[in-house]
């Protein structure tokens, strides 16, 4: 009865202030000049091997079109990384590729902890294999701390495109890109018994009102502090 109380205090509070859901981020590539090599210009990811391509300029887009604006990602040189700043639960990305690929997610020591392969040998709009179709939908996650992507394809680069990347905090415990009262509802699950503890954010040992702390202010838009 008491944690039921707690719950719905909790939760009348989180409406009461106006929560809006916090979006996870997701890397548009809008807004960067053609043939960008990609660095760090997301805060908190740092990219190797990746150039900006632009519709109408260095994109061919009637092979390689964009999932959403004029702009995507390619990998230039080899296969693309991303090293990312804070642990995350997981990535996504649109994928339109000429070979077949691989996204694999990785912790600090380059342990691979989760991978996914396209459908296809080429979703190309015009030469891609019979079936499919470009901008690929394709998703890794762990319960493991991810440190970094790296996506593959041909070993020399210029072999595939991304769009709207999206990156999961640990603090998206629903994996649904968005940190509402819903996460802060299955953390508490998890510090009161009724769900698997499997998402101990600071790191301490447990899963206890620490960890629920994290999950709302991630919510209230305070960022997501999980270690």
């Amino acid at each position: 009865m008491r944690a039921q109380f707690c719950r719905g205090v909790l939760f009348g509070l989180l409406a009461g202030a106006g929560v809006t859901p916090v979006l996870a981020q997701t890397f548009t590539f809008e807004g960067l000049v053609d043939s960008t090599t990609l660095a760090s210009q997301y805060t908190g990811a740092t990219f190797g091997n990746a150039i900006i391509l632009t519709q109408g300029i260095t994109l061919d887009e009637f092979e390689f079109p964009p999932h959403a604006g004029s702009n995507v990602a390619s990998d230039n040189g080899g296969p693309m990384s991303i090293v990312f700043a804070s642990p995350l639960r997981g990535f996504s990305g649109y994928f339109t590729y000429s070979v077949p690929l691989t996204v694999q997610a990785l912790d600090s020591g380059n342990n691979v902890l989760a991978s996914a392969t396209s459908a296809f040998s080429s979703n190309e709009a015009l030469s891609g294999n019979s079936g499919s179709h470009p901008s690929e939908l394709l998703r890794v996650t762990s319960p493991a701390d991810i440190s970094k992507i790296v996506i593959t394809g041909g070993s020399q680069g210029t072999s595939f495109t991304v769009d709207d990347a999206t990156v999961f905090t640990k603090c998206d415990i629903d994996l649904n890109g968005t940190v509402t009262v819903a996460d802060t509802q299955a953390i508490i699950n998890e510090s009161l018994g009724t769900a698997a503890a499997v998402d101990d954010l600071n790191r301490d040992g447990v899963v206890n009102v620490a960890d629920v702390q994290i999950v709302i202010n991630a919510a209230l838009s305070l960022g997501c502090a999980a270690k």
